[in-house]
């Protein structure tokens, strides 16, 4: 189970604060408090930031890296030239997911070539030219046709995480159910499954709570990864017991662990 911390992302004011300041030692702080907590990946978003996003990227990159220097980078951008300056600019060890590509055929274009290039792992939203899906099968249908495009491109499908798109449960609650019908199915295509975890609970009080438990039931169903807040110990703790339960981690050991550090609730 990979998780990729969702802290460093411009629509949080302290964010976009500190990139108008260039603050580096909240930046920093940001990234190693996600790491300590057990990010493999440290989500990079700075779409909505006050300046200039290919500069504002790159600056995040170069503060993080000088500072750690095995860090796992995710590129969280619409914007290609971002991603392109991202990718040049990671030299830190700890590897590289790209955000996002759909089943748009300008998108695959611009992304599937940098993402075969630098050998990254690719995130793909299941959402076509028509929209966000609505049932399994569509999750299905637009992950098949996206796989075979990239693939097409030289890309490997063991790279390939699909997310199936979950929507709140305040709004389209039967959505939960289709999401997670939907990743045993697109896992057998060959690919792995993501999901940014704190859609579900939007609109909704202890949201934590929500999230932690539809976490549960998403590995249980074979998630693969999840973008989340990992300083957040109602879900790092449905993670471990999750992963125990389902006998990924042997005799306990890494449950017992993070126990006796204090990780757990």
């Amino acid at each position: 189970m990979l998780i990729i911390g969702e802290r460093i992302n411009s629509t949080r004011a302290q964010i976009q604060e500190a990139m108008k300041k260039k603050d580096a030692a909240f930046i920093l702080k940001e990234a190693k408090k996600q790491l300590a907590a057990g990010a493999d990946y440290i989500d990079i978003n700075c779409a909505m930031s006050l300046g200039d996003e290919v500069q504002d990227i790159d600056w995040v990159i170069s503060v993080i890296q000088a500072e750690v220097k095995e860090v796992g980078i995710c590129i969280d951008s619409p914007n290609h030239l971002a991603i392109e300056r991202a990718l040049k600019v990671y030299k830190a060890g700890g590897g590289i997911f790209i955000n996002s590509i759909t089943g748009d055929e300008k998108r695959i274009e611009h992304i599937a070539p940098f993402a075969v290039k630098y050998n990254t792992r690719l995130i793909a939203l299941t959402m076509g030219t028509e929209g966000m899906p609505h049932s399994a099968e569509d999750r299905l249908s637009i992950a098949r046709d996206i796989l075979t495009k990239v693939v097409a491109k030289g890309f490997r499908p063991e790279n390939l995480y699909f997310d199936p798109l979950i929507r709140p449960i305040s709004t389209e609650p039967e959505q939960v159910k289709e999401f997670l019908r939907s990743l045993p199915m697109i896992k057998s295509l060959g690919a792995k499954t993501i999901c940014g975890l704190s859609n579900v609970s939007f609109g909704l009080p202890n949201r934590r709570l929500i999230n932690s438990a539809f976490l549960s039931m998403a590995i249980q169903s074979g998630l693969d990864a999840a973008i989340l807040d990992p300083t957040e110990k109602y879900v790092m703790s449905s993670i471990a017991a999750s992963r125990a339960l389902l006998c990924e981690d042997e005799y306990c050991g890494e449950y017992i662990k993070a126990f006796r550090e204090g990780q757990l609730i």
